[in-house]
């Protein structure tokens, strides 16, 4: 027997439950090598094990068997991320209730449930990536979702699966104008999720204040946060030694923390950039271009001492007496800036600084 005759003499709760399955997997996918390993694996597991139940026809798993792998998973998700709250940590564990609610799919209501995560679990791939690729996927895992859930709302008979993407397609473009009008007329508001997790505290990086004792919560990220090119005959960048580049400068301590000097609070979008105290260069300048991903902050990072104003398409920059150049509102896009640098310097202030 071929394995769509086996498909085809398979009842309809468990054909439609493998088709669900296999339309969550393919939604899971693009996460894997975002979510922890153990997440993957538990997931992949969870959603094997119902596979395979659906198969043979056996029983779902009892409630107290299921809080099993439930504890898992919170319990994972508070070892790795340190937090159930933010975006990480949210993503795994929808994720997990995904895999987990697979199993205990009883009911149309239960059913109506894993839609609704399945959807959600869905957008959340774009919270890592906005390809065309990722887009492409998400239409597809569109697609099944909304054929599943015709499933659901079919309960006589055996539609065929030709049918069921017939009229999910249909769907999708019946709902394509709406969701443009929405698209296009709809504020876009920072999600409530966005909080706990997208902070600058408690992760390597650059931050607008530095806390005496944060290093103790220190995690690393690996995440990119700019690009250099030099403008030399081979490309090769300038000694190791000169590799400085110039960011956030805390000039003033409150016992507490240290922040920039003249911010209030330590706000670094509070600070008053003004012109460096009697900047001389000399030697050959050190040419560049920087491609600097979005840090939701108004710096620049340039190599020691930038005497030039790098140009950015639709922003100021400016300098300030730290020789920390800024541009006029918080960087929230990509930017690419050429710029030149001197690593002979001399500079100071021209007057007594208050401390």
């Amino acid at each position: 027997m071929t394995l769509r005759q086996t498909l085809h003499a398979l009842p309809r709760d468990a054909r439609d439950t493998l088709f669900l399955l296999c339309v969550i997997a393919w939604v899971i996918a693009p996460q894997v090598n975002v979510l922890p390993v153990w997440a993957s694996l538990l997931a992949g597991s969870l959603l094997l094990w119902r596979g395979w139940l659906a198969w043979k026809g056996r029983p779902l798993p009892t409630r107290w068997v299921l809080a099993i792998p439930l504890i898992l998973a919170v319990g994972g998700t508070l070892y790795t991320h340190r937090t159930i709250l933010g975006r990480d940590a949210g993503v795994t564990l929808i994720v997990m209730l995904l895999a987990l609610k697979m199993l205990e799919l009883r009911a149309r209501r239960d059913a109506m449930v894993v839609f609704f995560l399945g959807f959600f679990t869905m957008l959340s791939n774009f919270f890592f990536s906005q390809s065309l690729f990722t887009a492409a996927a998400m239409l597809v895992a569109l697609l099944g979702l909304l054929a599943a859930l015709v499933n659901a709302h079919m309960p006589v008979g055996r539609p065929p699966l030709a049918l069921t993407l017939r009229t999910a397609g249909t769907m999708a473009l019946l709902g394509a104008p709406i969701m443009a009008a929405l698209f296009m007329l709809f504020p876009r508001m920072a999600p409530l999720w966005g909080m706990p997790s997208d902070t600058m505290a408690g992760r390597s990086g650059l931050s607008g204040v530095m806390k005496v004792g944060n290093i103790a919560e220190l995690a690393l990220d690996e995440s990119v946060a700019m690009r250099v090119r030099f403008d030399t005959p081979n490309g090769a960048a300038p000694p190791q030694n000169e590799l400085y580049f110039r960011g956030p400068v805390f000039g003033a301590f409150d016992g507490v923390e240290w922040h920039p000097r003249g911010a209030r609070g330590g706000d670094m979008l509070q600070s008053s950039p003004g012109t460096a105290a009697n900047l001389q260069v000399r030697g050959e300048p050190v040419r560049y271009e920087v491609t600097l991903e979005a840090h939701q902050r108004p710096w620049l990072l340039l190599l020691d001492a930038a005497a030039t104003k790098p140009v950015i398409s639709g922003m100021e920059t400016l300098m300030t007496q730290d020789l920390q150049w800024f541009t006029n509102r918080p960087i929230t896009a990509v930017v690419r800036y050429k710029a030149e640098s001197y690593p002979q310097f001399s500079h100071g202030p021209s007057a007594p600084t208050p401390s």
